[in-house]
């Protein structure tokens, strides 16, 4: 059974915390993981349909169907975001799963996008300023959904507040998101090479509908295993960090008492 931190912890434990915490949150949380994924689809069929080959359909510039078709994705995507972060709170919170998940992720979906492209925004202008700062940037920017969901702030109050609440423990973030980071691109690896093989085998050669098939193959498994994983280490961050800040605030508080 999972419970919420009741104190700081250290890097081993967030990560085995948030390991847990996926592991009991993946039945409530696969399906929807499996929607987000599928959700991009849609533009990147239509690209494969124009496109004799792979490598048309890579190159070939998007018209203004691709591009309505990827940004109903992203907002579909976004609602997804919601309702999995939401289902992990409920699942580490160990309440029943909340009934009106649907409208809490369409209400929540417009603001999630909107941080989003804010947060890519500045992590390129961070990047193009000698990479470093950008670095920097998205390590103090990436809590900004669990804070917006859980705090009810505004995108650019829950990108400010995820700042201060990352700053004194930069690198301890850095950390653990780069830990994770390494976890999930290693199973992308593997995932890309068995995708590929099974969509040869299946085919007899690397057509751009197995090239396709692969892709969504690749997709959906990584995504499936790393979503619930990420959000539910994105929360176990957010509670250690809130823990840590209270303690400093109270031990400050005492000290000037």
């Amino acid at each position: 059974m999972f419970t919420k931190p009741a104190g700081p912890e250290s890097i081993g434990q967030v990560l085995d915390r948030s390991f847990r915490l996926a592991v009991a949150s993946f039945p409530k949380v696969w399906w929807i993981v499996v929607l987000s994924s599928l959700s991009q689809y849609p533009a990147e069929v239509y690209q494969f349909a124009r496109a004799s080959s792979v490598q048309q359909a890579a190159l070939a510039p998007g018209d203004w169907i691709y591009w309505m078709l990827t940004v109903v994705g992203l907002i579909v995507s976004m609602a997804c975001v919601a309702a999995i972060y939401r289902r992990v709170d409920d699942v580490a919170s160990m309440r029943p799963i909340t009934p009106n998940t649907l409208s809490f992720a369409i209400a929540h979906a417009p603001a999630i996008f909107a941080m989003s492209l804010m947060f890519a925004l500045a992590c390129v202008i961070g990047l193009v300023l000698l990479i470093v700062p950008g670095i920097i940037v998205m390590v103090s920017l990436v809590l900004f959904i669990p804070i917006h969901l859980f705090e009810r702030r505004g995108p650019i109050a829950s990108l400010i507040a995820s700042h201060q609440l990352v700053w004194g423990h930069w690198w301890r973030t850095a950390a653990l998101f780069g830990i994770a980071g390494v976890i999930v691109m290693v199973l992308y690896f593997i995932v890309v090479i068995l995708g590929g093989v099974v969509a040869v085998m299946s085919s007899g050669q690397f057509t751009s509908v197995a090239a396709l098939l692969s892709l969504v193959l690749v997709v959906l498994v990584v995504g499936m295993l790393a979503t619930p994983f990420l959000a539910a280490l994105s929360m176990n961050v957010y509670w250690d960090l809130k823990l840590r800040k209270e303690g400093g605030d109270l031990a400050a508080r005492v000290q000037a008492a």
